[in-house]
């Protein structure tokens, strides 16, 4: 064992004891983790009395660090990054200020995970914006790419409505609502986006409110800038508008977040935003739904108020703005063609392309529309692959991913059936029968592309629980249907101090792995016995282990405290 796995199990084993003594074992039934464990919430929304300052990301200075005053940086950099700190016992992300466990969640929470209509609901737990009005224009943004205007709703509630421009059909703003839903259920936080339908008749303009000119300068707003962002919109045949309405997030917004260092003006920021796995995980996202924009501009932070103390709260973390999801088209077509396989400027492709003289074929030489003609552009599956997708322009917490990082978020991801993926197309409201088939057949194609890239090397098995003695798993390959059902399983235990070897019958109950414990003799809540048991699945080779940390606490009773995958086969030391 190199000096790095020594540390790293000792560190577990410590861990694990901590765990076992201050949480209680239950003989004869199944052992879950409950929320309120501290393995399972971070520690990082204590309310502090200092509201943050604003953060303002200009667009160009930060594409311009990424592309090329950070990759020299980390080239001249003498220390690797290493595997993401904020990972507890059990190989997951605990719950915090940056992400929640939703379908992802490795337990049942309450007899039950996340409900399909949780899941289609996705973050919104308002009533529907009423599309008979009135709406109050308190601000507008005609310009950009997808120019848009705020608004005040009868009830209160401010929203950002966004149009489709006139190149892309409804993709735009149905992406912004399928994104976002996506992204909800993987765990993060973003606003409640909704489709909506509505006549122009219903806009009244508060005197207050304010547009941008031609330089983005603010002035008073006024009809003529309501006619430019509706200059951009598609009329529908009745007359009305489509839109896509995103409801304002909890708190007060406070700029972006970076998706590297920490904020100075937030105690409860400690850890690196690269060295985040839920950041770097993201690039699974990313690349399933062809996120390329997943840029520092298109992230939220919200002062949240505390209700008990006043002047105090923390900051949440958002995602916001999934318009470019689903093959957003940019000009000319060659450039098009690029977006998600390469960044807007790709050295090392630009070098290749150089010597070889442009005859090495890429991705996009062969891209085209699909049955969607330019609705969905050139999202497809046949062009797809998991390892080469690129946003538009290096993102740190993807630079710094691993192989566990991308794993952990495919579990996640396997956990979208497709009757999920159904459901989410249908709340993007395409309006055409084949549009809707595309987008489910690319959803599904890609997802499957990326569970069978990130589910064959590491260990796929996963969610350790204790039933009646025995020790159970879940092989998410064979549930995710991307790996044979006939697998066989080996089980091996550790026990006592020596870490003596026991082997162990594994068998499977439907998409569950299931292994007996061995009793060792004496055991109990005031001294328990440590004990590791590896199991691994066997295709035409073995697979590397899951490797479960356990304490008995007594005849039968079993604590699962810490789970690792390891990259070799070696016993653990």
């Amino acid at each position: 064992m190199d000096s790095r796995s020594l540390a790293r199990s000792v560190w577990l084993r410590g861990a694990c004891l901590v765990v076992a003594l201050t949480t209680s074992a239950c003989a004869g039934s199944v052992q879950k983790f409950p929320l309120k464990d501290p393995v399972w919430r971070d520690k990082d929304r204590h309310s502090f009395d200092q509201e943050p300052e604003e953060y303002f990301s200009p667009f160009a200075w930060d594409g311009a660090n990424q592309l090329v005053f950070r990759p020299i940086s980390r080239f001249l950099a003498v220390d690797p990054l290493g595997e993401a700190t904020n990972v507890n016992s059990v190989d997951e992300v605990p719950d915090s200020s940056w992400f929640r466990n939703r379908i992802g969640l490795p337990f049942a929470k309450g007899g039950a995970r996340m409900t399909m209509q949780e899941f289609e609901n996705g973050a919104c737990v308002t009533e529907p914006l009423d599309p008979a009005g009135p709406w109050t224009v308190t601000g507008a943004k005609p310009n950009g790419f997808n120019p848009g205007f705020i608004i005040k709703a009868a009830n209160g509630l401010r929203y950002l409505v966004k149009f489709d421009g006139t190149t892309q059909g409804v993709r735009p703003t149905a992406a912004d609502v399928i994104g976002s839903r996506i992204y909800h259920a993987a765990g993060f936080y973003t606003p409640c986006n909704r489709i909506v339908y509505f006549d122009r008749s219903i806009l009244q303009i508060d005197p207050e409110a304010t547009g941008e000119d031609a330089d983005g300068e603010k002035e008073p707003l006024t009809q003529r800038h309501l006619d430019k962002v509706f200059s951009k919109a598609q009329v529908l045949p009745d007359g009305r508008f489509r839109a896509a309405t995103s409801l304002f997030i909890d708190g007060k917004p406070i700029g972006p977040w970076t998706y590297e260092g920490t904020r100075d003006d937030d105690p409860n920021d400690v850890i690196d935003h690269e060295m985040r796995r839920e950041l770097r995980g993201a690039y699974v996202l990313a690349a399933w739904t062809n996120h390329f924009d997943s840029r520092e501009q298109n992230t939220l932070a919200g002062w949240i108020k505390d209700p008990k103390r006043k002047g105090f709260g923390y900051v949440r973390h958002y995602y916001i703005d999934f318009g470019d999801c689903f093959g957003s088209i940019w000009e000319p077509p060659l450039l098009g063609r690029r977006i998600g396989n390469a960044y807007y400027l790709d050295v090392p492709y630009v070098l290749e392309d150089f010597i070889t003289l442009g005859l090495q074929e890429r991705p996009w030489d062969t891209a085209r529309f699909g049955k969607s003609g330019p609705v969905l552009g050139y999202y497809d599956v046949e062009h797809f692959y998991p390892d080469k997708y690129r946003p538009g322009y290096p993102n740190p917490g993807f630079v710094a991913m691993t192989e566990r990082d991308a794993a952990w978020m495919t579990r996640i991801l396997a956990r979208f059936t497709d009757d999920h993926v159904r459901a989410l197309v249908r709340s993007g409201d395409l309006r055409d029968a084949t549009l809707e088939s595309e987008l489910t057949r690319i959803l599904i194609g890609r997802r499957d592309k990326l569970l069978r890239r990130y589910l064959g090397k590491l260990s796929p098995l996963a969610n350790p629980r204790v039933s009646d003695g025995e020790l159970c798993v879940d092989d998410v390959g064979v549930s995710a249907h991307v790996a044979s059902n006939k697998r066989r399983y080996q089980a091996t235990a550790y026990v006592g101090d020596g870490l003596a070897s026991q082997a162990l019958k594994a068998s499977r109950k439907q998409t569950s792995v299931c292994a007996p414990l061995p009793s060792v003799p004496g055991a109990s809540d005031s001294a328990p016995e440590y004990l590791i048991v590896d199991l691994s699945a066997v295709d035409t080779h073995t697979l590397y282990p899951t490797r479960v940390h356990l304490y008995q606490t007594g005849p039968a009773a079993y604590r699962v405290v810490g789970l690792e995958r390891p990259e070799s086969h070696s016993p653990p030391g």
